[in-house]
């Protein structure tokens, strides 16, 4: 009775070819997890308020520097609501009069409307800025505290 199979050289080419499709499989399985670690998304906005501006007369609070802390431009005609601590609407805002370029830094009035009529400003205290309108697809916003 004969025996037939594969040659040894065949045996040996097939192996060698079933590694390294195996080798190739893996490294494309795991190459993903093993490259540069994940990195927060520049393309988010963030922002900051770095100053707050008393009316030497009323003295209420009544202009805000507010820096651009995100990957991305704030668009114009983004208007900020000012919330009490405690919730409140204190029915200020702030609105974005123009673009707000990332790493930068600009001064805004308080306002009666979102639309930016002016106001008397808001009293001493502790409120945060919460985003109520604007151009179309603004998300990622947190709300950001402060103190007048």
């Amino acid at each position: 009775m004969m025996r037939k199979g594969v040659s040894p050289v065949v045996a040996t080419v097939l192996l060698i070819a079933i590694a390294v499709i195996s080798a190739v499989a893996v490294w494309y399985w795991v190459a993903p997890l093993t490259s540069a670690q994940a990195t927060p998304s520049t393309s988010q906005y963030g922002f900051v308020v770095t100053s707050a501006y008393k009316n030497s007369t009323t003295g209420n609070c009544t202009t805000l520097d507010i820096k651009n802390s995100g990957g991305v431009s704030i668009p114009i005609n983004t208007a900020f609501e000012a919330r009490a601590i405690n919730g409140t609407n204190s029915g200020k805002y702030v609105n974005i009069t123009t673009a707000l370029t990332s790493g930068s830094t600009s001064n805004y009035n308080i306002a009666n409307t979102a639309a930016g009529a002016l106001s008397g400003g808001i009293p001493v205290g502790s409120y945060f800025l919460r985003v109520v309108g604007g151009s179309s697809g603004i998300t990622g916003f947190t709300d950001v505290y402060f103190t007048c």
